[in-house]
């Protein structure tokens, strides 16, 4: 089945290590963009109309500045446009900001029964580094929220490495988080972009990140604590109850099709992928429809390596002959004394036929990926 993935681009304020690609700036109408949105669905043509899609997810920027109804809205065009099965995961990421009762009631009512909120740091002096719109007594009372409003799936994200984050607070607030009664939580190590405001601020030396040595002992050991808490670690920055694996974000990592829709979104079909330009004004002039696209086309060989590559970050780690199965002879094995060395030195486990990282390779998993994939 196919993934939808629907890109909401506004924010209240960036955020000061983002890089994605938003409209920042309040008071903005959404409106116009919802009306684009499902003009955009609505030109689906065969073979993909009809299509079933399993996953719904509304990420951003930042979805949850969509009113219930619009959220509505565009799901009923995408039940009109794809087969949407009973069961399936309708996700929406949200600002701790934005959750109340009220609007939790009008997302779940239009459809909504999975919500990551963007928590990020449970300490106030980090939040206003990173220029979050938020506290931390607010993203608890998000939390506590969607729980008592009675999301089926609820997660939180969380970032490590951050410049004068310490081990005791940020694993308490690990705590404070699962302690809330979340289904999955996201650990993401910090990385600074060159072109954001925090990478100016390291640039000139004013902010001082996590040395890497630092960052990943504390990435273990948040891991451990949500192990024994009884989260399974599926993929490197990862974490679910047993059930509550994102099945969208899963796609990407098993070489599965999605359509994306609104500017910036990506798509993956048929082994053709594509973007949406990143220009909100040209989107919203055409009404959502005819955006240029801009065209990705990697060989079949290039796409084979980065399903091996997507299909490491999985616990399960891949199978390759299944990789053999999909892509033939345009699949190209590890070399086997780079998978040796890497067994060797404990960052790889498995056979010929079956690898998988090991938790140190996970903590090192662009190095074994550079020398899988040379």
């Amino acid at each position: 089945m196919i993934g939808v993935y629907v890109h909401v681009p506004y924010c209240t304020v960036r955020c000061s290590y983002c890089d994605f690609y938003l409209v920042a700036g309040p008071g903005r109408d959404p409106g116009a963009y919802v009306d684009a949105l499902c003009n955009e669905i609505s030109a689906v043509e065969a073979p993909l109309l009809g299509r079933p899609a399993d996953a719904v997810h509304f990420g951003g920027g930042t979805p949850s500045l969509l009113q219930p109804a619009q959220v509505g809205r565009v799901l009923d065009r995408i039940r009109a446009v794809f087969a949407i099965p009973s069961g399936a995961e309708i996700a929406l990421e949200a600002n701790p900001e934005d959750v109340d009762a009220a609007r939790l009631r009008g997302w779940i009512a239009a459809g909504v029964n999975r919500l990551s909120v963007g928590v990020q740091s449970l300490e106030d002096d980090l939040l206003r580094m990173m220029r979050r719109p938020h506290t931390a007594i607010e993203a608890m009372d998000a939390i506590a929220a969607a729980r008592r409003a009675g999301v089926s799936s609820l997660g939180a994200d969380l970032i490590l490495g951050l410049p004068g984050q310490t081990r005791a607070r940020t694993l308490n607030g690990i705590a404070q988080v699962v302690d809330l009664g979340v289904d999955h939580v996201s650990l993401y190590l910090l990385e600074v972009h060159s072109r954001t405001r925090l990478g100016r601020e390291v640039a000139l030396g004013r902010r001082l990140p996590m040395d890497e040595e630092t960052a990943s002992a504390l990435y273990e050991e948040a891991a451990g604590l949500l192990e024994c808490r009884g989260f399974e670690h599926y993929e490197i920055s990862n974490f679910a109850r047993p059930g509550h694996r994102s099945r969208h974000n899963s796609k990407y990592w098993t070489d599965q099709d999605y359509l994306g829709f609104g500017p910036s979104a990506h798509s993956y079909v048929s082994g053709r992928r594509w973007s949406n330009a990143p220009r909100l004004d040209d989107y919203l002039a055409r009404g959502g429809v005819g955006t240029r696209r801009i065209e990705d086309d990697p060989s079949r060989s290039a796409r084979a390596a980065e399903a091996l590559v997507a299909g490491l970050r999985l616990t399960e780690g891949v199978v390759l002959a299944l990789l053999r199965g999909r892509y033939g002879a345009d699949f190209s094995s590890p070399p086997p004394e780079a998978v040796a060395d890497l067994v060797g030195a404990g960052l790889l486990e498995g056979d010929h036929e079956h690898l998988r990282l090991t938790r140190r390779g996970r903590l090192l998993s662009n190095e074994v990926f550079e020398r899988l994939v040379p």
